[in-house]
């Protein structure tokens, strides 16, 4: 049975937010520091809490909140809808605690569609409002600061140099 203090507060976060086990323990970790420092809760209350989070996760896993495959793929499938390059999201993933050997599956997986970087520049491109800046006359300074904020998003120069010379006809960059 967990205590009053995580049913309260899971029961929000995990109504609002979707989160896998790692990211909800460290959210949970996060709360009990948090409330300490406030004084909302004493020491031997927050030593009592963290021995909790365990059993909570248990709690909560069993009834089927952090399915861990299908979150991955909505996250991923969330940010390539928003342009982001195969790098970017490889490490939002692991920045929020998912594990390696499904990050790597699903990404090998995304590596497999032959056009996607080409795609993904694309919609970056468009979502940013770039796309509207880019004309066959440009100046090269212009040329460079697309590039730059291309490489910044962590899509492959190559790609980049060929996208833009394939899709807007630039060539005047080095």
């Amino acid at each position: 049975m967990i205590s009053k203090y995580f049913e309260k507060y899971c029961a929000f976060y995990l109504s609002k937010y979707w989160v896998n086990k790692k990211k909800f323990e460290n959210i949970l970790k996060l709360k009990i520091s948090k409330d300490f420092f406030q004084k909302k809760i004493s020491s031997d209350e927050k030593s009592k809490y963290l021995k909790e989070i365990f059993e909570v996760i248990k709690f909560y896993d069993t009834r089927g909140f952090f399915d861990e495959e299908k979150l991955i793929e909505l996250k991923i499938e969330n940010l390539l809808n928003k342009g982001y390059s195969i790098k970017k999201i490889k490490l939002f993933l692991k920045r929020n605690f998912f594990d390696e050997r499904l990050i790597i599956e699903k990404i090998k997986n995304l590596e497999l569609e032959s056009d996607l970087e080409e795609k993904l520049i694309d919609k970056y491109l468009s979502k940013s409002g770039l796309s509207k800046k880019i004309k066959i006359n440009m100046d090269k300074s212009d040329i460079e600061k697309i590039l730059k904020k291309l490489l910044l998003q962590g899509f492959n120069y190559n790609q980049i140099v060929k996208y833009l010379k394939e899709k807007h006809n630039l060539y005047d960059y080095s």
